[in-house]
């Protein structure tokens, strides 16, 4: 208990009671250890070796402070408050993880990863701030350290779940395509694109034959199969700069910049012929295959989305009307080879 504080002047009355330095910093909570002006630890408090495994025994009278933080000798925050560090240094040590202290002058702030702590590291928040003699001139530092990886924790699993929303409201969780939200900004996207280098664009429109007599036949767990299936076949055959779609229902679409429409015929015949090889086995343990209909076109100068997607779902209609299991080239592309006008 202290009887006579000090004064509104700073100074101790005579004959107070004073109290230890180490009692003071071994009192925090909050790790910190304290250096003087040659860099040597003079304080090193219980929570700090309570975070390090270090005690103040093995600490205090040396110069490794930085000791339980990297795994090589290196200045710590405090150091550069006693070297009189300018900018650049600070950024050499700490590249944009420092801010200078909002309410100690003097002091500077930061948050970093130490891999060297514990068995899976520690993110760390801490603040170094000078200690002054009586004529105001850095005598040491004090450096107190906060554990924050728990709080970065809940930051990245924050960010990891809204990730996922972000994918999952693009995303068709039966198929892991692209649903038909996502269709239109793609598409637009492609179709700038494509205009803007002139490099030609093609899409292809695939529709499950007979699907519905599928469902009411053996079910509509075995037609998710199914389209999960089809789903998994557009995946594996995507080059990297094509996207797959479920566009809805039984009905998908395969965006492919960067080719014309015969090199997407062949894309498109090589989805429908690994799908018609494809052995689903019903609820009844019957083996079945099915088959799959396509109308494919490509870009044209004043081509939009909706013009584009119109002219694919007339050529998938004339491949459905002209008996299914086939894929055509909508007329468009069809005349211009044939000369037709």
């Amino acid at each position: 208990m202290l009887a006579n504080p000090a004064g509104a002047n700073g100074t101790v009355p005579a004959g107070a009671d004073t109290i230890a330095p180490e009692e003071l910093i071994n009192k925090l909570a909050i790790p910190a250890f304290v250096i003087d002006r040659h860099h040597v630890i003079t304080h090193w408090n219980q929570a700090l070796a309570h975070l390090t495994g270090l005690g103040a025994e093995q600490m205090v009278g040396t110069s490794n402070q930085w000791m339980p933080f990297y795994s090589h000798p290196r200045p710590t925050l405090a150091d550069l408050i006693i070297d009189h560090a300018h900018t650049e240094q600070l950024e050499q040590f700490y590249p944009a993880k420092y801010h200078a202290s909002k309410l100690i002058q003097g002091a500077w702030e930061a948050e970093d990863f130490f891999p060297e702590m514990g068995a899976q590291g520690e993110w760390l928040s801490f603040t170094a701030a000078p200690l002054l003699d009586q004529n105001q001139q850095i005598a040491g530092a004090i450096e107190t350290l906060v554990s924050i990886s728990a709080r970065k924790q809940a930051e990245h699993k924050l960010r990891e779940s809204e990730k996922r929303y972000r994918r999952l409201s693009v995303t068709d969780d039966l198929t892991q395509l692209y649903n038909a939200r996502q269709l239109r900004r793609e598409v637009e996207h492609q179709i700038k694109l494509c205009t803007r280098y002139d490099q030609p664009m093609a899409l292809a429109m695939f529709d499950l034959d007979h699907f519905k007599e599928v469902n009411d036949t053996h079910g509509h767990l075995f037609g998710d199969e199914v389209l999960r299936g089809f789903g998994s076949i557009i995946r594996n055959n995507l080059r990297e700069s094509d996207t797959g779609f479920r566009y809805g229902g039984e009905e998908f679409i395969l965006l492919m910049p960067f080719i014309d429409e015969q090199a997407a015929m062949q894309a498109a015949q090589r989805i429908h012929n690994a799908f018609v090889n494809t052995r689903f086995t019903t609820p009844g343990e019957q083996s079945l295959s099915l088959t799959v209909s396509a109308g494919v076109t490509r870009l044209y100068p004043h081509d939009d989305y909706d013009s584009l997607l119109q002219r694919a779902d007339a050529a998938l209609y004339e491949a459905k009307n002209s008996g299914r299991n086939q894929i055509v080239l909508s007329r468009t592309e069809q005349q211009k080879k044939s000369g037709k006008k």
